[in-house]
């Protein structure tokens, strides 16, 4: 017999908030700053991967060479520019029926959790009105590990008490699914790659 569904776990950004494009043009400012090249396909790999990861390979990129405080520096910076694009950002900028699915698992008495690796996810929940509706929010700086790893997916059904195999969990960057894969967790992806067909 297949477990019952009681609890979601979801990314965020790119699955409840409409951010990825923003994290494009904050991540692009600091490139353009070192002088490296930052796509729109490096923005899709780079999803969801901790920002230390991020801040290292536009380092490698750059002809001269980037300290590890700079680097530090450098990853604050993004972190500003990014707090800059989301200040105004009302219930509109969730991804169209995000609102009301959750609203719906809420309804239905199903736990949800937030594993992302960003730590605003908490100041827009608030923004968009609900925060109140999450059982458990992991705080990212409290892992070991990041995407790809589990961990984060784990300690959300840790968390919400739920046994893994009774969660579903939602992504829209490789790293993530993969996390989500190695779980006995129902994956669901969002988006267009390949890769993010391998979800169930």
């Amino acid at each position: 017999m297949n477990p019952s569904l009681k609890a979601v776990i979801f990314d965020f950004d790119g699955v409840i908030a409409d951010t990825v494009h923003l994290y494009y043009e904050a991540t692009k400012r600091v490139a353009d700053e070192l002088e490296v090249s930052y796509t729109m396909e490096d923005n899709l790999r780079f999803q969801g991967i901790p920002r230390k990861i991020l801040m290292d390979e536009l380092a490698n990129r750059c002809a001269r060479e980037v300290t590890e405080e700079e680097k530090l520096l450098l990853g604050n910076k993004k972190g500003e520019y990014y707090r800059e694009l989301i200040t105004g950002f009302t219930k509109d900028d969730m991804l169209p029926g995000m609102y009301e699915f959750l609203f719906s698992l809420k309804e239905s008495g199903i736990k949800m959790g937030i594993a992302s690796s960003s730590s605003n996810a908490p100041f827009l929940l608030e923004k968009f009105g609900i925060k109140d509706w999450f059982g458990c929010i992991v705080d990212p700086h409290k892992l070991k590990k990041g995407k790809p790893d589990p961990e984060i997916f784990l300690t959300a059904a840790d968390c919400l008490g739920i046994p893994y195999d009774c969660c579903a969990a939602v992504e829209d960057g490789e790293a993530g699914l993969q996390g989500i894969m190695a779980t006995p967790m129902f994956s669901v992806s969002i988006g267009r790659s390949v890769e993010l067909k391998q979800a169930e």
